[in-house]
């Protein structure tokens, strides 16, 4: 789907003449393909609904790069070739939204904050080849002025070139999702754009199930905020406990599972105050998952490089009854179990009837979250 892109601050290079030589340099082929990689792999992490903004111009140019690289060589100097290159831009920039709260959908927190990315590619001066900023123009009501520019200031120092004396220079992508992780968790810490302490502990007291007595006759399950996640991989047995630790003792604790694969699936279920939350109850739950989340990275997966640490909401439902009594790691579980493709492969039939016992909607969801067909262990 494109959508329209907000318009970047001006470029050092504005040249608008049809001369080849009138355009700054293109890039090395080799500089080409690299940045081209980079665009189609955070295209494909923010593939989710209204995750990512790209404009005709720029998806043109996209395709010109990708053609431009598959030329033979001996076809390159000639007319063909020069107005291939003619057509590719000094820039593509692609808008990614980031988000501090991802079950709320409103022009609060949750509704997120663009963050545009721009790739060179035709050398100009000193400029760096991939810069990140966003526009006050397009920030929801509650990111001002100050704050774009406390936005912009992360976005900034999170993509300066490496020092002298690093070890390693960290790869474009790294960069940016490291960036981006780093104004998700300032966007988090706003004040105006969080719930208050108050309503936020009461929503947590009232949903705790241990402050619930228990009844014989009360057979009416929790309602929950039920949201399903995706993640590329999720494979190493320590770090899927930690997420089943933290989720049982969060507070209050979570319920759902999790399904170990390339993709993997999680889904996570917190417990509200009533049948009829309010806006505040749910963007305490989303606070409260953008927490957990937060957690997860900083600590378990402390060790893993950013570009592995993507995890992309697929699913927020409408508040609705309690599925799941506990948060487990259903991998080995015999009602999921592997039974395809030389048992390398998870039966999804068996998930959908699964999930079905559950009361939910099996293949729909696993549409919904992983597509079609199913993933390796």
């Amino acid at each position: 789907m494109v959508n329209p892109t907000p318009t970047p601050p001006p470029l050092a290079s504005t040249s608008s003449s049809s001369s080849p030589s009138s355009k700054p340099y293109l890039l090395a082929p080799e500089d080409l393909t690299s940045t081209l990689s980079s665009i189609e792999l955070l295209s494909a992490m923010w593939s989710g609904t209204d995750e990512l903004e790209v404009t005709a111009a720029a998806e043109a140019t996209i395709r010109s790069v990708a053609e431009y690289l598959q030329l033979p060589l001996e076809t390159l100097g000639d007319a063909k070739s020069n107005a291939l290159k003619e057509r590719i831009a000094d820039e593509v920039v692609l808008g990614l939204k980031v988000r501090a709260e991802p079950a709320v959908q409103d022009e609060g927190a949750g509704g997120g904050v663009w963050v545009n990315v721009g790739f060179r590619l035709r050398a100009v001066g000193k400029e760096d080849r991939v810069r990140m900023w966003t526009s006050a123009k397009n920030a929801p009501s509650w990111l001002d002025r100050g704050r774009v520019e406390e936005v912009n200031a992360i976005l900034a120092k999170g993509m300066a070139p490496a020092e002298a004396g690093d070890e390693e220079p960290e790869d474009a992508v790294g960069q940016i999702l490291n960036a981006i992780e780093e104004v998700s968790e300032h966007i988090l810490a706003l004040p105006s754009a969080l719930p208050s302490t108050s309503t936020t502990s009461t929503a947590a007291d009232a949903a705790n199930p241990a402050s619930i007595p228990t009844s014989p006759a009360l057979t009416t399950p929790p309602t929950v905020q039920r949201t399903w996640y995706y993640l590329p991989s999720l494979s190493t047995k320590t770090k899927r406990q930690d997420i089943c630790t933290l989720a049982a003792t969060s507070t209050p604790p979570l319920t759902g599972f999790l399904l170990a694969g390339k993709p993997g699936l999680i889904v996570l279920e917190y417990p509200l105050p009533s049948a009829s939350p309010t806006a505040e109850d749910l963007s305490a739950a989303a606070l409260a998952l953008a927490a957990f989340w937060s957690t997860i990275k900083t600590t378990s997966w402390s060790d893993i490089p950013a570009s592995h640490k993507k995890i992309s909401e697929k699913l927020a439902q409408d508040p609705s009854p309690q599925a799941f009594s506990a948060f487990d790691d259903i991998t080995d579980w015999p009602e999921v179990e592997r039974g395809a493709d030389r048992g390398r492969k998870s039966d999804l039939s068996k998930l959908i009837v699964w999930l079905d016992t559950k009361g939910l909607q099996g293949k729909w969801i696993i549409e919904r979250c992983l597509g079609v067909g199913s993933w390796d262990p």
